[in-house]
């Protein structure tokens, strides 16, 4: 297909970017996190929608994006029969421990008012400074694991996968909008369940207790994946939120994670489907290294970060790579002054151009963000789109 195509759905749209092929306009696809209630204590809800959804409807209808319907860790884990958990309180310290048969896995975490999950220590999860004690410090907490961090493996837990997949697939299908699942976080879970210091030292001192739990965390995503695959998802998205080189070199990325990450895109791509990698920052010693990765989208790159050269993104991305991307949640989209936002939007424009790119706050939109600067975002990848 050559020249602009005629109007497009909003799917259509936002595949096409993603691949790299024409456009009827540029779209917009927002990245947006309402928060837990938690988070947002004392803080404004500026959506023009009641709390705590991401307001999708409103996206599409009466703001007229290309807000794809998404989930993070859908299906979550499937642990083996006779596995059993326990929960206690106990001297300000919430308690969870899976009795499995290698023994006991067990967290703490300090149980007060900014803990967001009420009587429960998820794995994966960003507030990881609550713990007192990571889920992950052995070879016996692993050799636990091995019994729990497991796919779908009966009809009826595959089924379970692709029912809630399907009731987010019938949101899209009626919006005509593309749906997302994210899913393989690799070096992004590690931390969350070693400690972020503490897999830094790991990663040195006991390396192949990382690459163990790396192939573990693999084993699951690849069957989530080819489940998804199935059940027709349109962009199967990587979290490598915590795998770049704001915490690794390239060759420990290599590592650690090149073979399953290239074999969770080779899948996926065999599929029919493109592959979105969200990395959001510390990319510019890692640009040789990514540029060596078959996927197809770099997702939530903040534009705003000092070493972020975007002339040197595109050249070295540019002609194989879309761009998931757009003002900064950190820098740009809580200014005072709209324009701030506007001139972030008239930036990415002029970097990127419009083939392969998609618009939207990076790394997502708050609800607690003056509302006029989204608007602005939005107004000015009208006029530019």
């Amino acid at each position: 297909m050559t020249g602009k195509p005629s109007v497009m759905s909003s799917r259509e749209r936002v595949l096409a970017a993603i691949r790299r092929q024409p456009v009827d306009y540029v779209p917009c696809a927002p990245l947006v996190n309402p928060l837990s209630r938690v988070q947002r204590r004392g803080k404004p809800w500026y959506f023009p929608w009641d709390p705590p959804g991401e307001g999708t409807e409103y996206w599409v209808t009466v703001l007229g994006t290309d807000k794809v319907v998404g989930d993070w860790w859908l299906g979550r884990v499937f642990p083996e029969d006779g596995v059993r958990t326990r929960v206690w309180e106990q001297d300000g310290l919430l308690h969870k421990a899976y009795d499995t048969p290698s023994g006991v896995l067990h967290a703490a975490v300090r149980y007060d008012e900014l803990w967001p999950f009420g009587q429960d220590i998820p794995f994966f999860h960003d507030h990881v400074g609550h713990h007192t004690e990571n889920w992950l410090q052995t070879e016996a907490d692993l050799a636990c694991l091995e019994h729990i961090l497991l796919p779908p493996r009966t009809a009826e837990q595959v089924e379970q996968v692709r029912m809630a997949f399907w009731v987010r697939k019938a949101v899209a299908d009626r919006l005509h909008v593309a749906t997302l699942a994210t899913i393989g976080s690799g070096l992004t879970t590690a931390l969350w369940m070693f400690g972020p210091a503490e897999l830094a030292l790991l990663t040195v001192d006991d390396p192949g207790l990382v690459e163990r739990y790396l192939e573990l965390e693999h084993r699951w995503s690849l069957r989530m994946i080819e489940i998804l695959l199935d059940c027709e998802v349109d962009i199967i998205q990587r979290s490598g939120f915590y795998e770049t080189c704001d915490y690794y070199s390239p060759a420990m990325l290599e590592r650690f994670i090149g073979k399953t990450l290239r074999k969770e895109i080779e899948v996926t791509q065999q599929g029919g489907r493109p592959f979105s990698y969200v990395l959001y920052s510390g990319l510019a010693p890692m640009l040789d290294y990514l540029a060596k990765l078959d996927f197809d989208c770099l997702s939530s790159l903040d534009i705003a970060f000092d070493d972020i050269d975007l002339g040197a993104v595109k050249a070295k991305l540019g002609d194989r790579k879309s761009f998931w991307t757009g003002p900064s949640n950190t820098f740009h989209m809580y200014a005072d002054d709209p324009e701030v936002v506007r001139e972030a939007v008239r930036k990415v424009f002029a970097v990127f151009g419009k083939t392969g790119l998609i618009i939207s706050a990076c790394s997502s939109v708050h609800p607690m963000m003056p509302w006029e600067n989204t608007l602005a975002m939005l107004d000015e990848w009208r006029r530019l789109r």
